[in-house]
C-alpha cells in the first residue's frame, strides 16, 4: 500500500477483495474532482458467484474493522455492485459491466493504483 493511499478503509477493502481473487483491483483518488466520496475502489469478479463472495468478504471485513455500510446499489446478477462507506465508495463489477461504464477512463484525471499480485 503506497503512502498515498495509506487509508485503513481502502486499505481493508482492498484485502477483503484480494482474498477472494477478484482481480484488476484499483484504488483512485476522487476527492479533488467530486463531493461523492475521497476514493473510489474498483474491482473485477469472474462470475456471480465470485461477485456474491467479493460482496461478503468486503462487508464483513469492512464492518469487523468497524465501518459502517451506508447505502449497497445493484445485485451480482447485474454485474455490478456498489458499497457505499461514506469516505470510499467499492465498485465490484463482472468484466462485461466494467467495460461497459469505463469507470476506469472516465475518472483518469485522478490518482490510481493497481493492486493486482
Amino acid at each position: 500500500m503506497s503512502e498515498f493511499f495509506n487509508n485503513k478503509m481502502v486499505e481493508c477493502a482492498v484485502k477483503a477483495i484480494q482474498d477472494k481473487m477478484g482481480f484488476d483491483i484499483k484504488a483512485m483518488s476522487v476527492g479533488e474532482v467530486t463531493a461523492i466520496t475521497d476514493y473510489f475502489v474498483l474491482a473485477s469478479g469472474s462470475n456471480k458467484t465470485q461477485l456474491d463472495a467479493m460482496v461478503d468478504g468486503v462487508e464483513e471485513a469492512m464492518k469487523d474493522s468497524g465501518f459502517t455500510l451506508k447505502q449497497r446499489e445493484g445485485k451480482s446478477i447485474g454485474g455490478w455492485i456498489l458499497l457505499d462507506y461514506g469516505d470510499i465508495v467499492v465498485h465490484l463489477f463482472n468484466s462485461e459491466m466494467r467495460e461497459f461504464y469505463d469507470l476506469d477512463n472516465t475518472w483518469r484525471d485522478v490518482k490510481v493504483e493497481s493492486f493486482d499480485k
